[in-house]
């Protein structure tokens, strides 16, 4: 079992690749040679230079990921603008800074009504069930249009969706489509019954714009529905188990609320979204590339390493502390960059922010009920989690 106090920062191997080299050759799993980048500047250039294509791996036939999610029809995340710029513009509007700012009192209503339910249960509890993943699943619901009634049926699609050996092939696979048929009778169902939702909007362009097509609609929307709450509700357990770890900047977030969206940034940049990832976000180059003095040929898989970008001692001061008062923290990866980066992020760090201070202002004695030792992450899953968050106050 991977011990927890070790590896919620940056595992060593990749807190150790910057004192390599920010680029250099490897094999993946699969045989194939190919690049892995693990400098910040570096990173940033394979994920905005439009040399390093997105669109060029599904041709490949480069490996994303385990998860059959990369592999649906219509998938958003293989293409390079000018199409993906077509179907991010269609959502980009809801998730604007504004927009997304404007929901805070909602999203702490939210909160609010999970931790009153927390109140009267008896403690030590497992955090999971009843705040780190209803927090985000009713935000994503609401925004979307999806019957948060329905969690339990898209939770158990979206956890073999998103599997990387916890599920067989197959079961990932008819998950899938169940997933699929889900959203399309949701479609369906906002044709007949219009409501102002983001799936409302998104059915408006298909069916009477002609804006994207029917597979492009439907991948969007379950891509939507999975993202919109499976990180971030990870993220809210590990980063409370980071403050538990460090006592210090527990006590400093409970005593000055206004630090949090630094510590948010900060828990963000020092605990990687995929422990278990092989490389990185893949890209293939289009032509030559000259990057930290290498020439990566043309037509090759180049993986940009987020952990390690965000340990890059020449981009963050003493980059393994922990330290949320950090002034630099958000100049983290863990989003993207680029085209690609994150359409949610400004949601999430504001689902983070409510999450942590929350419970601490509600918890004042807010704790983990077991050693940090004990805990252990889920296995076989793209996304890093933790099994469960057992507290007690």
């Amino acid at each position: 079992m991977t011990r927890v106090r070790e590896s919620y920062a940056t595992p060593d191997e990749f807190r150790q690749l910057w004192r390599k080299e920010p680029v250099r050759e490897v094999t993946t799993a699969d045989g194939r040679r190919a690049w892995q980048v693990t400098g910040m500047a570096e990173v940033r250039t394979v994920l905005s230079d439009p040399r390093f294509s997105r669109a060029e791996t599904r041709r490949l036939a480069v490996s994303t990921a385990a998860s059959v999610i990369f592999e649906a029809p219509g998938n958003i995340l293989d293409l390079d603008p000018p199409e993906h710029t077509r179907l991010r513009r269609l959502v980009a509007s809801t998730f604007t800074a504004r927009r997304i700012r404007d929901m805070r009192p909602r999203i702490q209503e939210i909160a609010d009504n999970l931790i009153a339910d927390m109140k009267t249960a008896t403690a030590p509890i497992d955090l999971n069930p009843v705040f780190c993943l209803p927090l985000p699943i009713a935000v994503i619901c609401e925004i979307l249009g999806v019957p948060f009634g329905d969690r339990e049926e898209f939770r158990g699609y979206a956890e073999r969706v998103f599997s990387a050996g916890a599920f067989s092939r197959d079961e990932s696979l008819r998950s899938l489509k169940s997933l699929a048929a889900y959203m399309t009778k949701l479609i369906a169902d906002k044709q007949a019954n219009p409501d102002g939702s983001l799936l409302e909007s998104l059915t408006t362009a298909r069916y009477e714009e002609d804006r994207l097509s029917e597979q492009e609609l439907v991948h969007l929307s379950m891509s939507l529905l999975i993202a919109g709450h499976e990180t971030t509700a990870n993220m809210i357990g590990m980063g409370l188990v980071a403050l538990f770890d460090h006592p210090l900047q527990l006590a400093a977030l409970r005593d000055d609320p206004s630090l949090a969206p630094t510590a948010v940034d900060e828990v963000l940049r020092h605990i990687p979204l995929a422990i278990n990832q092989d490389n990185g976000l893949v890209r293939a180059t289009t032509e030559d590339v000259e990057l930290a003095g290498v020439t990566i040929p043309a037509h090759s898989a180049v993986y940009a390493c987020q952990p390690a970008a965000n340990m890059d001692p020449q981009a963050f001061d003493d980059p393994e502390r922990f330290d949320i008062t950090r002034t630099d923290a958000a100049d983290h990866m863990s989003f993207g960059h680029g085209p690609h980066h994150c359409l949610g992020a400004m949601l999430a760090r504001i689902e983070l922010e409510v999450a942590f201070n929350s419970l601490l202002a509600a918890f004042p004695t807010l704790a983990l009920a077991v050693p940090i030792e004990e805990l252990a992450y889920q296995k076989g899953m793209i996304v890093t989690g933790l099994q469960s968050v057992p507290v007690t106050w």
